[in-house]
């Protein structure tokens, strides 16, 4: 291991190394060449290309320098190391409260994340933010374990007046507090053929709306099953949208279309 951490020292005591290195995974170049592009003083750069070449991350001929494809290794592997503790670093506390499917996801993703949390100001802020998606988008697909009901009145007057093309995704256990509640049940049995039910337990709640990603963060209060939401984050990242998509799939494929009579009240 005490090689490995050096050549990961070796890149991460100095940006200058990084971005000589990762300018020559773009073709051979001179030292000239490189100070150019990226700044770096030319003593500097012939420092840096002397040492690499030593670890055997790059070779010379003359006045032109390539990267080898161990190097090129070491320093795609080492931004995309980079890249996840960005990631990491952008999301904070927000870490805590990510549900267990998202952790399957690349942190360097979600280095541009939104996270809305409540504030002093306004405590409803995340659940706001949901409901201007829900408000504004033309289209929805959700993977949701429950859903507040002032959230289901929006989407459901938006399916009924044509202005939402709805699919959504929801747990079986959630069904039994519908029937129970008559008002709420009305409204899921409007749009009772464009639901699906899952017969066990979804991890989260994720909501795709036109191009970006909602997943719900929550904070499972230890002493029991409930769960005090911290926060929303949302994300347009292609890769985001990607997954988000995947497993919205594998949940749809296992689940059933949402029968009217199954909602009803009595």
């Amino acid at each position: 291991m005490g090689r490995t951490l050096d050549d990961i020292q070796f890149l991460a005591n100095s940006d200058n190394r990084v971005q000589v290195l990762n300018t020559l995974t773009g073709g051979a170049a001179s030292r000239r060449d490189l100070q150019d592009a990226t700044g770096v003083p030319r003593s500097t750069t012939a420092r840096i290309l002397d040492d690499a070449e030593s670890r055997g991350w790059v070779k010379s001929e003359g006045s032109r320098y390539w990267i080898t494809p161990m190097g090129e290794a070491m320093v795609t592997e080492f931004r995309k190391y980079l890249a996840a503790m960005e990631g990491i670093r952008h999301l904070g506390p927000a870490i805590d409260w990510l549900p267990e499917p998202v952790w399957k996801l690349e942190f360097q993703y979600l280095r541009e994340a939104k996270v809305t949390k409540p504030t002093g100001d306004n405590p409803t802020a995340h659940f706001d933010r949901a409901m201007d998606y829900f408000r504004g988008s033309d289209s929805y697909r959700g993977l949701t374990q429950n859903s507040l009901p002032e959230y289901m009145k929006t989407i459901h007057d938006r399916v009924v007046e044509g202005e939402l093309n709805f699919e959504g995704v929801i747990e079986a256990s959630f069904i039994e507090v519908l029937s129970n509640d008559p008002e709420r049940a009305a409204l899921w049995q409007d749009i009772a053929d464009q639901m699906l039910v899952y017969n066990g337990h979804v991890p989260l709640n994720m909501h795709i709306v036109d191009g970006t990603v909602l997943i719900w963060l929550c904070d499972e209060n230890q002493a029991g099953d409930d769960v005090l939401v911290k926060g929303l984050l949302e994300s347009a990242h292609p890769n985001v949208i990607s997954w988000a998509e995947s497993l919205y799939e594998d949940y749809r494929s296992d689940a059933e279309p949402l029968k009217s009579a199954a909602v009803s009240s009595g």
